[in-house]
């Protein structure tokens, strides 16, 4: 998962090629604002543009995401996607968005890595259900946009609804994806299940969570047969400047298991994390 100039050659065999949890933006299947009956409004079907993002300052004691040569460090991570949304009809919607994303560590360096990516998804609401089809082109960079490791195209599907009881939301979410690219090693397919958690104490402050399951089953080059497990948990304190600004700091443990011994590693990151959208 993480990796320097020099390790591009074997990236496939040691390194993990995929992303984290934080690598899901799950404001991305967030419900979408229901749209006015057909022929009520004429501007009905005009998109509209956003731009979303976070900013994240975070401590892991992990820096390279490693079984062995555990080290702490500090890294940032800007994360900002523009979107085009609109509706084709009051239940189906879409969305096209280009999102960029990178982690700059302030020691390791070998462990800095950059994502750029563009996508379109289309999202059916039935009886309170989001199914979305999602199309994802994607180039994974070693460094801060230095060195391209590899392209690829993210085929997934996922199904989405939020339920709540009081105070509180879940946010349940199953998401299946398959992986075309130009590195063997990375073709792969990933299973994500995770529920989020935000639990309203008033009106800014809130307690949130998002426990979350990973499945991984490469299947090409040198990773074929390979597969990982990803766990992790985290508890945070949201709170919210405006409906369109909050501030979330959150403790995670996160492991990794693997019938390949080398690319099982434990990690606990703390720190704030700024999201906006407008």
């Amino acid at each position: 998962m993480r990796r320097s100039g020099f390790l591009l050659p074997i990236v496939g065999l040691l390194g993990a090629s995929t992303a984290r949890a934080a690598d899901l933006d799950l404001t991305e299947f967030k419900a979408s604002p229901i749209a006015p009956p057909y022929y009520s409004v004429p501007s009905y079907a005009a998109p509209s543009w956003s731009i979303v993002g976070s900013i994240s300052p975070t401590f892991t004691d992990n820096a390279l995401f490693t079984r062995d040569n555990r080290k702490p460090d500090v890294y940032y991570e800007p994360d900002v996607t523009v979107r085009l949304d609109g509706h084709l009809t009051n239940d189906l919607s879409y969305r096209l968005y280009a999102r960029a994303q990178y982690e700059a560590f302030a020691t390791e360096k070998d462990s800095n890595f950059a994502v750029a990516r563009m996508g379109a998804r289309l999202t059916e609401n039935w009886d309170g259900w989001r199914f979305s089809a999602i199309y994802e082109n994607r180039y994974d960079f070693d460094g801060v946009y230095r060195d391209l490791a590899f392209a690829s195209n993210d085929v997934m599907g996922s199904v989405a609804r939020d339920f709540r009881v009081n105070n509180a939301t879940f946010s349940p979410l199953l998401l299946l994806t398959y992986r075309f690219s130009d590195l063997a090693e990375a073709r792969r397919w990933r299973f994500d299940a995770l529920l989020g958690i935000e639990v309203k104490l008033d009106s800014r402050w809130s307690i949130v969570s998002t426990p979350l399951f990973e499945a991984y089953w490469f299947t090409d080059g040198l990773n074929t047969g390979r597969q990982d497990q990803l766990y992790s948990a985290d508890i945070g304190l949201k709170y919210n400047f405006a409906s369109n600004v909050s501030l979330t700091t959150t403790v995670l443990y996160e492991a990794r298991t693997s019938n390949v011994p080398l690319r099982r590693y434990r990690d606990v990151r703390i720190g704030p994390r700024l999201d906006f959208a407008f």
